[in-house]
């Protein structure tokens, strides 16, 4: 890292930082898991149809008008999807969420918004070296 960013990231107010080389990115299995189980806010979403048939929506934030559905249905204290009974879901509307474990793929699509950092940072790999090539991140709060 430069100094300039040295000095920035011991002046800045977040829990902390890290980096990954292009290596370690390259190696992820972007299928896999990224929890242990059920993750505590992201859930899986999925809408009602005309004829009554579930669709897929994706992996979505769990919705803050979900948390007293969740304690009325499943007990105060298991309002985060990590907490529901495995075969749990509630309904909002025409909208129904369940609980997911998800995999990074989930989080980081690859046509999603980390896509132009990925392209950069494979472009500048070959260039220089896979482990040459970082990227720093800061973890604010």
């Amino acid at each position: 890292m430069s100094d300039t960013v040295r000095r920035d990231a011991d002046d800045f107010e977040g829990h902390s930082h890290s980096w990954f080389s292009w290596r370690e990115l390259a190696a992820v299995d972007w299928n896999a898991p990224c929890t242990d189980g059920p993750s505590r806010y992201w859930v899986r979403h999925w809408s009602r149809a005309h004829e009554g048939s579930l669709e897929p929506e994706g992996l979505a934030a769990l919705p803050d008008e979900l948390y007293d559905p969740a304690a009325a249905k499943f007990g105060e204290g298991n309002i985060a999807p990590s907490r529901w009974p495995a075969d749990g879901e509630l309904l909002l509307g025409n909208e129904v969420y369940r609980p997911v474990s998800p995999a990074y793929r989930d989080l980081v699509p690859a046509d999603g918004p980390w896509q132009p950092v990925w392209h950069v940072m494979g472009t500048l790999a070959e260039l220089h070296g896979e482990d040459n090539v970082r990227l720093v991140v800061w973890f604010g709060g």
